[in-house]
């Protein structure tokens, strides 16, 4: 992406991009940016608020279509708030920890306390099936 199409204009920061076979102007808030660095400090300066829509254009381009999608499909501007603009997986997350569910580390059992079913997998061989071949003198 060319340098010039994204720049900070006050507290907005505007994107010149093709978006659905059309040249769009994309306006992102700083309270866009602010919501979406919630927890962390947000950017305090406009080449870092430059710097977040460059590093972060895949999702500013996705609030900008879903904001098309919502309006006007045939708009020049696109203005991204900070309800469009969300953490992909934050909302919505299904799983509350971690699937795996206790330890999962094998453990050495004496072959006499194990079930029948399970006795055979302690008891591999653990030498070589064929002998070693002899040797013609």
């Amino acid at each position: 992406m060319e340098n010039d199409s994204i720049r900070a204009s006050g507290s907005n920061t505007l994107v010149d991009i093709w978006i659905n076979g059309k040249l769009r102007a994309i306006c992102v808030t700083r309270d866009a940016v602010d919501g979406y660095l919630h927890p962390d400090p947000p950017p305090a300066t406009e080449s870092a608020r430059c710097e977040f829509v460059r590093t972060h254009l895949p999702e500013v381009v996705a609030a900008a279509k879903a904001s098309l999608r919502e309006g006007s499909p045939s708009a020049d501007t696109v203005v991204v708030e900070r309800a469009h603009l969300v953490k992909p997986g934050g909302v919505g997350e299904r799983r509350s920890g971690d699937r795996r569910k206790g330890d999962r580390r094998k453990t050495v059992t004496p072959a006499e306390t194990l079930p029948h079913g399970e006795r055979r997998r302690a008891e591999r061989r653990k030498t070589e099936r064929r002998g070693r071949p002899k040797k013609d003198a």
